[in-house]
């Protein structure tokens, strides 16, 4: 009998370069900073992976946003916002 186990640090398939997205734990709740905006990020780009769109942040600040061989270019997270409640993904 063969006995295969399965690697639990292994990203999701949807979960594309999620690098960068770790949350600053310098901030304190209290305050709107670096941390709450990266978990919006990773929680937007997260919620358009579950329905099947792959997201890519660029260095300008921008995200590509593909699926189907469609790509549509945000050019900021709130155009991002945009363009996922455009999709459904928001609602």
């Amino acid at each position: 009998m063969t006995h295969h186990t399965s690697a639990t640090n292994e990203k999701a398939p949807g979960a594309i370069n999620t690098e960068g997205l770790e949350i600053d734990s310098t901030n304190d709740l209290n305050f709107a900073t670096g941390s709450r905006r990266g978990k919006a990020v990773a929680t937007q780009i997260a919620k358009l992976a579950i329905a099947g769109h792959a997201v890519h942040q660029l260095a300008d600040g921008g995200y590509l946003v593909c699926k189907y061989g469609h790509v549509h270019h945000a050019t900021d997270f709130e155009a991002l916002q945009i363009f996922a409640h455009r999709l459904g993904v928001n609602k």
